[in-house]
């Protein structure tokens, strides 16, 4: 009798706080502040960079607006640039006067949305933030050549604007941004904080952090000769190495998902379109294409960097990744597992090796 008392009393508490709504607003406002689980390390290397603005720093799982993505966008130029002083104070706006949307408009990133108007509230949608991302990469690194060589298709691909195609064709082939599901891009669905935050992050690593390596990532791989007659064919195969190298230490253990190209998961093709593109070397998104690119390589001359492909049924190649020697290979193998090591000399794999190809030459 007693354990039905309280089971009936920890009920009606329960009912009294979701029907009371100032009750019930308070636990909504405290759920939004708290990241979703996959946003929190990219949140945590966002403030890691002095990327994130303080007034952005909660209420992550709430939708974005104008004007708070033009003030993340200021602190990626900042930082791609290294310009901490903001362009010009002109503004062409009557309902904003935020220092950091008139920046942000002044460099070319944002738009007014006519009118002599910002809407500095409106929500951003995901077409949007790709498009100020883009322009935000334009701005900060006008040295790169920001070349979209993969026209991946969305499924709805004709639903995003012709204004945003080439923004969101690229940041998708540099991994930036990904589909939501089914091949899906869904150009109008409103960012979240967090998603806005990732993705800043994500054109960070992809497009600073990198800088630190001997080639730069904006260069086609293969122009490093042309460009410095200095570096022999061999010590340029070597840097191509030594970059791969770092670059897939980086993903060990990081877990699969279907159609994932990063940079916290990714499935087999995924991870290798992901490496290769920041080596500045382009790949068709799915392995059955991949392994129609390159040079045909035999197994027994399969050295670092080259890519392997497997077969269940002999013909139609399901599954794909880098070679690394001694007869092993990196790849994320299936649903439940990581990025790891694997042998192409016994086992499942050897019964299922179908062909090698060299990308790197």
């Amino acid at each position: 009798m007693m354990k039905s008392f309280h089971k009936i009393g920890l009920a009606l508490v329960i009912l009294m706080i979701w029907l009371t709504p100032g009750i019930k607003s308070y636990a909504t406002e405290i759920n939004a502040s708290i990241p979703s689980n996959w946003a929190k390390r990219e949140i945590a290397q966002a403030k890691e960079f002095n990327l994130l603005p303080d007034e952005l720093q909660g209420n992550y799982t709430v939708s974005i607006t104008r004007e708070e993505f033009s003030e993340l966008t200021v602190k990626l130029y900042q930082a791609l640039s290294g310009n901490e002083s903001l362009a010009g104070n002109k503004n062409p706006f009557t309902d904003t006067q935020n220092p950091e949307v008139l920046a942000a408009n002044n460099l070319g990133i944002v738009n007014g949305i006519g009118g002599g108007k910002f809407a500095p509230h409106l929500t951003a949608t995901r077409e949007e933030v790709s498009v100020m991302l883009y322009r935000t990469l334009q701005v900060a690194k006008p040295e790169y050549t920001l070349s979209n060589k993969n026209k991946y298709i969305f499924s709805d691909q004709n639903s995003i604007s012709s204004w945003a195609q080439e923004s969101v064709a690229y940041l998708h082939q540099e991994g930036v941004i990904s589909g939501v599901g089914d091949n899906q891009f869904n150009p109008e669905r409103d960012t979240s904080r967090e998603e806005a935050i990732a993705l800043v992050k994500r054109v960070y690593e992809r497009f600073s952090l990198s800088e630190n390596k001997e080639i730069p990532v904006h260069h086609e791989i293969g122009k490093i000769n042309s460009e410095n007659p200095t570096i022999s064919r061999g010590d340029t195969l070597n840097l191509k190495f030594d970059m791969l190298k770092s670059l897939i230490s980086k993903e060990m253990g990081k877990p699969y998902q279907w159609a994932g190209t990063g940079p916290d998961s990714y499935d087999c093709s995924g991870l290798v379109y992901s490496l290769f593109g920041k080596m500045g070397i382009s790949l068709p998104r799915v392995s059955r294409d991949q392994a129609k690119v390159g040079t045909y390589i035999p197994k027994e001359d399969l050295i670092y960097g080259d890519l392997v492909f497997f077969a269940r049924d002999g013909k139609n190649v399901h599954h794909v990744g880098i070679y690394v020697g001694n007869g092993e290979f990196v790849h994320a193998p299936s649903t439940g597992d990581v990025v790891k090591v694997s042998t192409i000399m016994s086992g499942y794999y050897a019964n299922t090796y179908y062909t090698g190809r060299r990308i790197i030459q």
